[in-house]
């Protein structure tokens, strides 16, 4: 405690300097560039004001900002997402990994690298820094395709960095003479990577089950914090890796929550500045500057080979599936995949861990490279955002630029409206009915059946057949289409562009108690990403369809009392959709 408290008064006001110099030169050199270099000036290798000891008393802070970075790039990892641009990140990444491996492979041997110095440092060597990308994609607001191929192919990097690392180092490991057998090997191999996904698995399987039943933004960030420090703390102990653990976790529930990993990924972004801030300063304070004079030549073909793979060859890559976004060839992805950290750091005190031989043979050389990579990474990258034209097309909130034309207008002619089972349309029938009637557009009732259930297309289902009746009585122009299929989203959103309609109003059942399994959003959440149309979801209790569900009407009882007290006059408090 004694030793913590001064690390954390030392960084407080080096975070506070940090912040006024990044901002009096960010318009030359990216502010984690900043960071790092006035980490080594008050450093071990510099003024001393941070001393190992403090460096150390910090780190299981930095762990948990890792992990919490790693979890919000599951963002990036939807197989949706990655399902529509396969033809894109499939080519790319795959040329990039293993060109990089192979390159720096060779030029490692004939720098006179053992081969199992050379197999573990071309594995290494394809690791892309993830919060040094990640955090001049934040600094330069970056938006845009590049950008989210740029994001998506540095997580799916260092999965695949990872995974290949995990199958390879027992079998380098039994080959140095290192392992004790078979059962050694396949030990490490679980501990690396069957442990580390489990955890991971775990820890989203907790976000997922009991994130629901959390209201608040606040309290939903601190069980996010709480989870994930579990996670780096089971990592500890077993000797797995808190940034695949983490990663596969923010995965875990982009996948299986859609709706609950938006609240996730959106408390997380919050704290994103200070986790930067924090961890950059922290590791420019861990950099060891005599590292560079002991790489040698060893040191030297690995940076170049490195950069080759990670740059050169990426063009191929981008000529393959790069137009295929809009994105010309000529900005190379490989430059901002550059930035060499994180996973690489860990994988190389993995190495220690097993093999102290192993670990000093690679250690300096990819300790050496990071200090080049980690300083040089960041000017790169922005030179690629910027010469794809995306720097500041995200506006920073709270600024003009978030508000869309107000001189435009929006006229609203055709509604589709998904409809289920009777049970759940008909009470809402009247309330749909209306809203149609009152916008003054054209209905299109869609019903979705299940393959094998006997209907066909050309059918008019029961519950079509009712909307459309009652509409032709309330005189709103309606038609009807019916469609067999499993994939309820998809569908919704091919008749929405069919269609061409211009809003999408859909119910979806919510949960009724903590323990129920979560459903809100498996849907309608797919339709709101892949729709460039309003989209209006509203909830439905599935054991009283008609009512509005009390969650919401004690919400809405809570702000009118909170309006009471501030003096805020309603001219009317509707409680409920029900017409007397």
């Amino acid at each position: 405690m004694g030793s913590s408290v001064p690390a954390l008064l030392v960084v407080a006001g080096l975070g506070a300097t940090a912040f006024v110099v990044s901002k009096l030169v960010r318009r030359f050199v990216p502010e984690i560039v900043v960071f790092l270099a006035l980490g080594v000036l008050v450093g071990p290798q510099g003024l001393r004001i941070l001393s190992e000891r403090n460096v150390e008393s910090l780190e299981l802070v930095t762990t948990v900002a890792v992990g919490a970075i790693m979890f919000l790039l599951g963002d990036r990892l939807r197989v949706d997402d990655l399902r529509a641009h396969r033809g894109v990140l499939i080519p790319l990444n795959l040329v990039q990994i293993l060109a990089t491996g192979g390159l720096v492979y060779l030029a490692t041997r004939l720098a006179g690298a053992s081969v199992q110095v050379a197999a573990l440092l071309a594995l290494i060597a394809a690791e892309t820094g993830v919060l040094t990308v990640t955090a001049t994609v934040k600094e330069e607001r970056a938006k845009g395709p590049f950008t989210d191929q740029l994001l998506t192919s540095v997580g799916l990097t260092n999965v695949a960095v990872a995974g290949l690392f995990g199958v390879a180092f027992p079998f380098v490991l039994a080959a140095s003479g290192e392992a004790s057998g078979p059962l050694a090997t396949i030990l490490s191999f679980a501990q690396i990577v069957g442990g580390s996904t489990a955890v991971g698995l775990v820890g989203g399987w907790i976000l997922r089950r009991f994130g629901p039943a959390i209201e608040t933004s606040g309290e939903l960030l601190l069980f996010l914090l709480i989870v994930v420090t579990a996670i780096a703390g089971t990592n500890l102990l077993l000797g797995g890796s808190v940034v695949l653990s983490a990663l596969i976790a923010g995965l875990y529930v982009a996948n299986a929550a859609p709706w609950l990993a938006d609240r996730y990924f959106a408390a997380v972004r919050t704290l994103e500045a200070p986790i930067y801030l924090v961890f950059f300063l922290v590791a420019g304070a861990g950099i060891h500057l005599e590292e560079l004079a002991s790489v040698g030549l060893l040191g030297v073909a690995y940076v170049v080979a490195r950069s080759l793979g990670k740059v050169g060859v990426s063009v191929l890559g981008g000529w393959l599936g790069r137009p295929r976004i809009g994105v010309g060839p000529s900005v190379p992805s490989g430059l901002a995949m550059l930035p060499h950290a994180g996973m690489a750091i860990a994988l190389v005190a993995f190495v220690f861990e097993q093999s102290t031989r192993l670990g000093e043979a690679v250690g300096g050389v990819v300790l050496g490279s990071i200090v080049l990579f980690e300083i040089g990474g960041p000017l790169l990258t922005r030179r690629a955002l910027r010469q794809a034209g995306e720097q500041g097309q995200r506006a920073p909130l709270g600024e003009e630029g978030v508000l869309p034309d107000m001189e435009t207008t929006h006229q609203i002619r055709r509604v589709l409206v998904p409809v289920g089972n009777l049970s759940v349309a008909l009470p809402r029938l009247p309330f749909l009915l209306d809203l149609v009637a009152n916008i003054g557009a054209e209905l299109v009732a869609l019903h979705v059946s299940q393959p094998g259930s006997g209907a066909r297309e050309d059918d008019e289902p029961r519950v079509l057949r009712l909307v459309r009746q009652v509409a032709e009585e309330r005189k709103i122009p309606c038609r009807t289409v019916h469609r067999i299929s499993e994939e309820v989203a998809a569908v919704i959103t091919r008749t929405a562009a069919e269609e061409q309609v211009d809003l999408v109003v859909m119910g979806e059942p919510m949960r009724t108690s903590f323990l129920q399994p979560a459903r809100w959003g498996l849907v309608s959440q797919r339709v709101v990403r892949s729709l460039d149309v309003p989209v209006l979801v509203y909830p439905v209790d599935p054991h009283a369809p008609a009512d509005v569900p009390s969650v919401y009407l004690r919400r809405a009882a809570d702000a009118r009392a909170a309006d009471a007290e501030a003096g805020v006059r309603h001219a009317h408090e509707p409680v409920s959709d029900r017409r007397e």
